[in-house]
């Protein structure tokens, strides 16, 4: 029986970039009784990708598609995607990543194989300008798993595990259980981020099967910007804000969670703070890090503070 695939690029004036994450995804060769095809959705008002993926739709590989949604959201070019689709799955890579040989192969065998509704795959971070001082193994940017392809995963093991929450970059959704009906990502959070984490936790809540694929591996591009504690400290305030927004608003009784997650951020708070103090003295190395447990803890006292501006 055939199966097909869509590879959904949601792209925001990053030519570059997106120029080797679609030349890497339509390079995939699929084994037998599957297809796929490419759609770069360009969420710039002004369209600036369209020339390029015209040029590059003339060279040989995966058939390419290209959408203008030019209204900015990141959920809104992420439904139009799907919404463009209708193929058995929709895979998702983000326009600053780029993808191994054998990436998409792996993950639509480890859906076929295990009936996983999602499958997750390994996001490893490459640094231009070097690793970052106060990290210098770049564990903070990395998504990796020690767990064998096929393993079913819950919807907190990636933090757990690597300090990183699922997203989108990097993985493959069965359109029929996951994307069917409606515009999967709200656009409320798409203009602030956790959109797709917020889609996640509904589906887990649904009963859908999270997989984890470790030959599917991509590479994102971590420009030298964001290697700066300063931005890494707003980006860890700003996803403990997008957690305890989303888990208020899935709970059945939000003043309640509330105030259970504001008492236990403040003692978490109070524990990462001492943790961070003795780090300090002792000038140990896991002293930045401990400093972006206290920003992620103190967004999730503040999460009401989540703008709702553009992205």
């Amino acid at each position: 029986m055939m199966s097909s695939t869509t590879v959904v690029i949601c792209t925001f004036n990053r030519p570059g970039p997106l120029r080797r994450a679609v030349e890497t995804a339509r390079q995939q060769v699929l084994g037998a009784g599957r297809i796929a095809e490419v759609l770069v959705v360009d969420n710039a008002p002004d369209a600036n990708a369209r020339d390029a993926m015209r040029d590059l739709a003339r060279v040989p590989g995966l058939p390419l598609r290209y959408l203008s949604v030019p209204k900015p959201n990141i959920s809104h070019a992420r439904n139009a995607g799907v919404a463009a689709c209708d193929s058995d799955f929709v895979a998702f890579l983000d326009d600053d990543e780029w993808c191994e040989p054998g990436w998409l192969d792996a993950l639509i065998g480890t859906a076929e194989s295990t009936g996983a509704d999602l499958v997750f795959g390994a996001v490893l971070p490459e640094f231009p300008g070097g690793t970052p001082p106060w990290d210098p193994s770049g564990r903070s940017y990395e998504r990796k798993m020690a767990l064998p392809s096929g393993s079913r995963i819950g919807i907190d093991h990636d933090a757990r595990v690597s300090g990183r929450w699922i997203g989108t970059g990097n993985s493959l959704l069965r359109r029929a259980t996951c994307l069917a009906g409606g515009a999967p990502f709200d656009p409320e959070l798409g203009a602030c981020g956790g959109e797709d984490y917020d889609l996640f936790v509904r589906l887990y809540e649904a009963g859908r099967a999270f997989h984890w694929c470790g030959e599917a591996v991509v590479h994102e591009l971590v420009p030298a910007d964001r290697t700066d504690t300063g931005y890494m400290r707003l980006r860890t305030y700003r996803t403990g804000q997008q957690w305890a927004t989303i888990t208020i608003r899935r709970s059945a009784r939000p003043a309640w969670e509330t105030a259970r997650i504001g008492f236990r951020a403040a003692v978490q708070l109070a524990l990462v703070t001492g943790l961070w103090g003795w780090s300090r003295l002792r000038r140990a190395p896991d002293a930045r890090v401990r400093e972006l447990k206290m920003a992620e803890v103190a967004g999730k006292l503040v999460w009401w503070t989540l703008e709702r501006g553009t992205r």
